[in-house]
């Protein structure tokens, strides 16, 4: 097919596109409901499996594999079913787990992250199948289930099965994504006092965050007023910000540190609770590490733009005598992830504290210079109409998981980036051009008797 006619191909099938989308994201599958889960990934290979294409499951349910063609290099495309849960269901403005379309865009959880992108990538896989023309390469999309939590899925299939040669995954942004921060996830335990040996008002308890990979949007402390050292009564402070993806805290607002300011304005002993939480403001609210050592002096890398380490608290929770909690760090190109370590286990320590390192995936880099890279650059321009470039990747994805491997759209320049956000949703527009340029990509490479690696 020419250029032209992939695009007005996707456009033919926007409708199917839309409908189909809308039984995806119908489908609840936040990453611990493994029955959802498990019947969104169904989903999607039953529908592979209606456009002609072979559809397995595999690793007890944990990773789909859909295939097309036949050849000796292999195009990956890794995606996932999985989603993090509503951070706030009562403020979105439809169902999170409703599809709904409305002023051009579609909204609902998933529908950017990541199964917007799954479907077009099928259109795309359906529209190379129904060129004609004899596929020179295989097509492999790998469906994940575990992408949002701890990767469990892409360890066990990197471990047992063959890995495509280069490929890409739509679970970023668009232009090219060459380079792609690192990923560290730790856990800070403390032990609580419970002394309340003078009158007075203390922090019993806290809750906040439902995700790793999340800035929290809402926060809340119990307070209970102990005299003669019985408790006599209660209250519950509450804090709201706007939670985002992890990856880019600076576009959200985090509610832990929102109720650190509460607290101080609040009249209480100190106690653990309290200072933990004046520790976590005072520490991580300048998102990039200058409290902690961590400053990353220069955004860039041998020329090549890599930005900075950024942290995030996304959980704080508490349990009988047990206070924990969970800091993300997207780390720049070049850091030493040893010193991050060191660095945090610091600051637990200074606190009566443990540090435990709960994952850690490396950053990446791809030469621009390999050829599928020129490829899938010509296919973005010829596909969205818009100029070309390599950029780097905030966000994590399984572009960390298997080599070759590049982070490739959805998010458009300009477009809304509402992963992870209450409200989540994206333009039926910008759903469409990914499936062009997607389409144009499949075309070029499966096609050709060129080697691309």
């Amino acid at each position: 097919m020419k250029v032209e006619e992939m695009k007005r191909y996707i456009d033919d099938y926007a409708q199917n596109i839309i409908s189909d989308l809308k039984g995806f994201v119908d489908i609840p599958s936040v990453s611990s409901d493994k029955e959802n889960v498990d019947k969104a990934l169904d989903y999607a290979l039953q529908l592979a499996r209606n456009m002609g294409f072979e559809a397995k499951s595999v690793l007890n349910h944990q990773v789909g594999v859909i295939e097309i063609g036949e050849g000796e290099e292999t195009i990956g495309i890794l995606s996932h079913v999985d989603v993090v849960p509503p951070e706030n269901p009562q403020s979105w403005i439809s169902p999170p787990f409703e599809m709904t379309e409305r002023d051009g865009h579609l909204w609902g959880r998933g529908t950017m992250d990541d199964k917007g992108a799954i479907i077009v990538c099928l259109y795309a896989m359906k529209c190379l199948f129904e060129s004609g023309e004899p596929l020179k390469k295989k097509v492999q999309m790998i469906l994940g289930t575990q992408e949002e939590v701890e990767w469990s899925d892409m360890e066990a299939y990197v471990a047992n099965f063959p890995l495509p040669d280069y490929g890409f995954t739509p679970d970023g942004e668009f232009p090219l994504c060459n380079i792609e921060k690192g990923c560290m996830d730790v856990e800070l335990h403390f032990d609580l006092d419970e002394t309340r040996d003078r009158d007075g008002w203390y922090f019993t308890s806290i809750l906040a965050g439902q995700a790793t990979n999340a800035v929290p949007g809402s926060c809340s402390c119990q307070l209970v007023r102990y005299q003669n050292g019985a408790a006599a009564e209660s209250k519950t402070l509450t804090t709201t910000g706007k939670a985002v993806h992890s990856c880019q805290p600076e576009k959200g607002e985090n509610a832990i540190f929102n109720m650190a300011d509460l607290v101080a304005q609040t009249e209480h002993r100190e106690n653990q609770i309290s200072r933990i939480l004046m520790m976590l403001k005072e520490k991580f609210s300048s998102l990039y590490g200058e409290e902690v050592g961590l400053y990353s002096e220069s955004e860039m890398y041998n020329g090549e733009f890599v930005h900075r380490n950024v942290f995030a608290p996304t959980l704080v929770r508490t349990d009988k005598n047990h206070l924990l909690v969970h800091i993300n760090i997207r780390f720049a190109y070049g850091t030493a992830e040893t010193e991050i370590i060191t660095r945090l286990r610091e600051v637990a320590e200074a606190y009566g504290g443990k540090l435990q390192v709960s994952s850690s995936m490396p950053a990446v880099y791809v030469s621009k210079e390999r050829p599928f890279m020129k490829a899938f650059a010509q296919a973005y321009e010829e596909g969205s109409g818009r100029k070309h470039a390599f950029v780097l990747a905030y966000g994590g994805s399984y572009a960390k998981a298997m080599p070759g491997i590049v982070s490739w759209g959805p998010i458009f320049p300009g477009d809304e980036d509402t992963c992870h956000e209450d409200n989540e949703h994206i333009s039926i527009k910008s759903l469409l051009d990914n499936g062009k340029v997607f389409a144009i990509a499949l075309n070029k490479v499966a096609l050709s008797e060129q080697s691309f690696k």
